[in-house]
């Protein structure tokens, strides 16, 4: 598959539409995502939703907290989980230490940095000097925002920190600003406007209540309270002004709600309404996704290790360290390697080298219960996915599928093998012979097939 789009709607609504959802949004909803869903938030809602708060991550001032697992565990170890500010421009892009770590080409011109902010904004003025994009206009036009999405982050996050100085991302309950700041005035319509806020108390609900990362009793008070303000919502917009009731019990239930403590008891020092799982790997992947060029699908920028490190910054408020950015990273290169038609080899090798990080990884023992899922799911995902395949390889390369069938067939062994080895040491099922077991299985089930599709015909 190539890298080309439907066109967006000419309409700056923040609401899903059929002309927003990409064709390889429509090929990855035919690979299983192994992190299950959240039903409210499709790929469109999800793209903006992290969008947003790579953007608030970005944007709000003061020093980060540490992400979960404390410092030793978010502490940058590999290239893979951001190589470190090389040129905070996005231009002058010198040797990309991602990439080279992964095997993948560098690029003589990246087509992002043929881009200036001139040609995005509109036609140039006579005379007007055009600079190179920043790695955050980049990441703005890769996540397909539109300029109308981006003022109305500005003007939130400019009404919010205001007299605040210092205060972190993560002590932010991001669609509760938004729905504080942002008036119907600044939408094209009042059903525009309604359809946005419903988003947004839907998206409060699956951090909230669906998918929380602390433990929570459904009949609590604010649950509740949070239940009947979502059937007002459901019906018609909200009055979201200072002096409205329906607001201030919105408010009182989503801050009860994301400044809960654990069984310890401890004080708390973020609120926690997007770090429950899955919600905050699916938003985390879109966020990942955004390395891959959006002209040409197999290509992986020149500027992912900028990229990387500006993603880097939600990892408090999605509650993401190195552990699972690995992991994740590792998914979202297979899932493209797949969604693409499987043409692109160099994909899937990254995915590859990846997994040697997540192998070494696994290697400590890990209990955190988030990072036991999220590493079963995507490594249950890519190995399902593969040997599904090699189960039949007579049939399934006969056709070439994804290139040379000799090629295609390693690439597939390789990722099967690779991640079913993590699985089973983890497990503690390995043994030495743990590749030369599984081959023979699969050489055995595909040759059977073989025999039973033969015998059919006769």
């Amino acid at each position: 598959m190539g890298g080309h789009y439907r066109s967006r709607s000419a309409s700056a609504s923040s609401t899903a539409t059929r002309s927003d959802i990409t064709e390889l949004d429509f090929a990855a909803a035919g690979l299983d995502c192994p992190f299950g869903r959240v039903d409210a938030l499709g790929p469109v809602e999800l793209r903006e939703t992290a969008y947003e708060i790579f953007f608030m991550s970005c944007r709000s001032s003061g020093p980060a907290a540490p992400s979960r697992g404390g410092a030793a565990e978010g502490e940058v170890s590999s290239p893979v989980a951001g190589a470190g500010a090389r040129c905070g421009t996005g231009g002058g892009v010198m040797g990309s230490r991602v990439k080279k770590a992964l095997g993948l080409r560098p690029r003589r011109l990246s087509p992002m940095m043929t881009r200036t902010l001139s040609q995005t904004s509109g036609p140039a003025s006579p005379g007007r000097v055009r600079r190179p994009m920043t790695s955050a206009e980049i990441m703005r036009q890769q996540m397909r925002l539109t300029d109308q999405t981006d003022a109305r982050l500005r003007r939130t996050l400019m009404r919010t920190v205001v007299g605040q100085v210092g205060r972190r991302a993560e002590t932010i309950v991001l669609p509760l600003e938004l729905l504080r700041q942002l008036k119907p005035a600044e939408f094209g319509d009042t059903e525009e406007y309604h359809q946005w806020q419903f988003r947004q108390i839907k998206l409060l609900e699956a951090g909230l209540i669906l998918h929380p990362s602390l433990p929570l009793d459904r009949l609590h008070s604010a649950v509740l309270r949070f239940r009947e303000v979502m059937r007002a919502t459901e019906i018609r917009a909200i009055d979201t002004s200072k002096n409205s009731d329906v607001m201030r019990a919105l408010s009182n239930a989503v801050h009860a709600l994301s400044w809960r403590s654990g069984t310890t008891g401890a004080a708390v020092e973020a609120c926690h309404w997007a770090d429950g799982y899955p919600l905050n790997v699916l938003l985390y992947c879109s966020l990942l996704q955004a390395i891959f060029d959006l002209r040409e699908s197999t290509v992986v920028l020149d500027e992912v290790d900028e990229l990387l490190e500006l993603i880097k910054k939600t990892w408090p408020t999605l509650g993401i360290n190195r552990m699972l950015h690995s992991v994740c990273l590792s998914w979202v290169f297979f899932q493209q390697y797949v969604i693409t038609g499987q043409v692109e080899p160099d994909l899937a090798a990254a995915a590859l080298a990846i997994l040697v990080d997540v192998a070494a990884d696994t290697k400590h023992g890990s209990r955190d219960p988030m990072y036991v899922k999220v590493l079963l799911s995507a490594l249950g995902g890519m190995q399902e996915w593969s040997e599904k395949r090699l189960l039949d390889y007579h049939d399934s390369f006969e056709k070439d599928i994804g290139g040379a069938a000799t090629e295609g067939m390693e690439i597939l062994l390789s990722l099967a093998l690779a991640a079913g080895k993590i699985v089973a040491d983890r497990e503690g099922a390995s043994d030495g012979n743990f590749a030369v077991d599984r081959v023979d299985y699969y050489v055995r089930c595909s040759m059977k097939s073989a025999f039973t599709n033969v015998s059919s015909l006769d």
